[in-house]
């Protein structure tokens, strides 16, 4: 079981960040702004999480990623399922979950549904939480929170594991036009990330969505 102390460090730790960052607690990568149409957002959108305690690519679709020449492995990429062919070409490390988040794949409805795959190291004691998916006809941004894992699980402050998040977008998307991609991780709760992208979907036409 992890210690109250260190539980206690990290958090203090957490508060000091988010403090030097405008009280926000946002980080980002990729693509500094969101896909221009802000009506092409799922909320909450169906999903599903593989973790890897092992720095090592997570999900993959064809031949498994190799190390780069400076021996580590470059985990960071995009994976698309756009129908049974591609969802038969994706293979799994082999973790807790994984014939889950196949069935994942094989549910899917790809006559109107893209799954989008992304992961990414996450530090050991935190769970990200999926809050809403954008996209535009080149651009994907994904949202997330931040929340503590389970008190009973034990971890460590500077350890990361890898983790895959299988987002399935209600459209129907071509990868090749896909050219940028984004994502922010922050401290506040989805439903309060989830009403400032429900602010904006509203002032830009005027107020036609709940």
């Amino acid at each position: 079981m992890p210690s109250i102390t260190r539980r206690r460090a990290l958090y203090g730790a957490v508060a000091l960040v988010t403090s030097f960052a405008g009280c926000s607690g946002e980080t980002s990568s990729g693509s500094s702004y969101p896909p221009e149409d802000v009506d092409n957002v799922a909320i909450d959108p169906e999903s599903y999480s593989l973790r890897n305690p092992r720095s090592e690519p997570t999900v993959w679709s064809g031949e498994r990623p190799t190390p780069g020449e400076d021996g580590t492995n470059h985990y960071w990429n995009h994976v698309f399922v756009t129908g049974p062919d591609d969802a038969a070409n994706v293979s799994f490390a082999d973790v807790p979950g994984a014939d889950e988040a196949r069935n994942f794949l094989d549910a899917t409805d790809y006559d109107t549904t893209t799954v989008y795959v992304e992961q990414s190291a996450v530090q050991e004691c935190f769970a990200p939480e999926l809050c809403y998916v954008e996209w535009s006809e080149t651009e994907i941004e994904t949202s997330y929170t931040r929340r503590y894992r389970d008190v009973d699980v034990a971890c460590e402050t500077d350890v990361e594991d890898v983790v895959a998040t299988l987002v399935r977008i209600p459209a129907v998307i071509d990868p090749s036009d896909i050219n940028g991609y984004g994502s922010s991780h922050g401290s506040r709760t989805c439903a309060r990330r989830n009403e400032r992208i429900r602010q904006r979907r509203n002032a830009s036409d005027g107020g036609a969505h709940p």
